[in-house]
């Protein structure tokens, strides 16, 4: 998430957007929405979307091409074998 905040925030800083004025037009309060983006705080979501879309962004999911993990074996591989 830091990378995402940062990019936002360098974004907004290139463009000379105004947290005030971002929160204004989301619809957000100016003090969440400088919380939601300061480092190593927990960008919700629903905040995250909002943003990315006032800036002219979207998210998107792309399938990767590693293995696909299937249910109860993530947490299987986190088990210590004790001897």
């Amino acid at each position: 998430m830091k990378k995402i905040q940062a990019e936002i925030r360098k974004i907004m800083k290139e463009r000379n957007i105004s947290f005030y004025g971002m929160a204004k037009a989301i619809g957000i309060d100016r003090g969440s929405l400088y919380k939601s983006l300061k480092d190593g705080s927990n960008l919700e979501l629903n905040t995250m979307i909002k943003v990315l879309d006032y800036l002219g962004y979207e998210i998107q999911f792309i399938k990767s091409k590693r293995k696909e993990v299937k249910p109860g074996e993530l947490n299987q591989s986190k088990k210590k074998e004790v001897v």
